[in-house]
């Protein structure tokens, strides 16, 4: 059992991304959170939908932070989580994120932007917003994979890029 627990956390150490290195391919790592060549990422650069109340929400906070080798992005909503469709913008290295049926909540307002630091790839996250939609605009060093999650208790969309 004990040899078992020892190779469980050899593996787990194994899938952390390492330190910057550049890859055969030409991609480089970045310092944000290590080695981006080999990160153990599954996504799509397809567009991508999540379901949501049908009554109005707010966006109470979007927060980019890092895990390793992946950059995340939570959104947090009261009362209900908004419908979300994710797609980049057509040739750029843009990823929208819109919500229908959503307002922007105390603290945030449109034209809103951070330059998050010590990111691997996102260099920019955006807010704009127009009557029932609320649109983030996150700036990537290039397309990349994402995946898209969501839970309703707390209400949280959380867009995971690797």
């Amino acid at each position: 059992m004990f040899s078992i627990v020892l190779i469980a956390l050899a593996l787990v150490n194994a899938a952390g991304c390492g330190s910057s290195s550049k890859s055969s391919s030409g991609s480089t790592g970045t310092s944000g959170g290590g080695n981006t060549s080999s990160c153990p990422f599954s996504g799509s650069t397809a567009p991508q939908s999540q379901p949501g109340a049908s009554k109005s929400t707010q966006l109470t906070s979007a927060k980019p932070s890092t895990s390793g080798c992946i950059d995340n992005v939570i959104f947090s909503f009261t009362p209900s989580l908004a419908s979300s469709e994710t797609a980049y913008q057509a040739g750029t290295n843009i990823l929208a994120v819109t919500f229908s049926n959503a307002t922007l909540g105390p603290g945030l307002s449109s034209g809103t932007e951070q330059h998050p630091t010590g990111l691997n790839y996102v260099s920019a996250v955006q807010i704009s917003a127009s009557t029932g939609q609320v649109k983030i605009s996150i700036t990537l060093d290039q397309q990349r994979q994402f995946l898209v999650s969501s839970s309703q208790v707390p209400p949280q969309l959380e867009l995971s890029i690797g």
